[in-house]
C-alpha cells in the first residue's frame, strides 16, 4: 500500500497539444502496483485549458477548488462546473 500526499508528488507541465497552464501529478500508478487504476491530478491555473479529447479506458473528474467549463464534441460548452462536481466517462 502506497501513502502519500500531494506535495510529496512531483508535478509536471501536462504534455497535450493544446493544453495550456496545465500541471499534472500522479500519486497513484503502476510502478506503485496498481495495474489497471491509477490517480492522477491535474491543476489548471486561471485562464488554463485541455482541449476537448476522449479516452479508450474509464475516467473520473473531479473538481476539488474553483470553476470549470466541459466542452462537448462540437467544440461548445456543455456544462459549467464547480467545486465538488463529479464527472464520470465510460469507454
Amino acid at each position: 500500500m502506497k501513502v502519500t500526499t500531494l506535495d510529496q508528488v512531483p508535478s509536471v507541465p501536462m504534455q497535450m497539444e493544446g493544453a495550456i497552464n496545465v500541471t499534472k501529478q500522479v500519486p497513484l500508478a503502476k510502478v506503485d502496483g496498481a495495474p489497471v487504476y491509477s490517480f492522477r491530478v491535474f491543476t489548471v491555473k486561471p485562464g488554463g485549458q485541455t482541449p476537448y479529447h476522449v479516452h479508450d479506458f474509464e475516467h473520473m473528474n473531479y473538481i476539488m477548488a474553483g470553476s470549470g467549463v466541459l466542452v462537448n464534441e462540437g467544440g461548445g460548452p456543455d456544462s459549467g462546473q464547480s467545486r465538488g462536481f463529479c464527472h464520470g466517462a465510460a469507454k
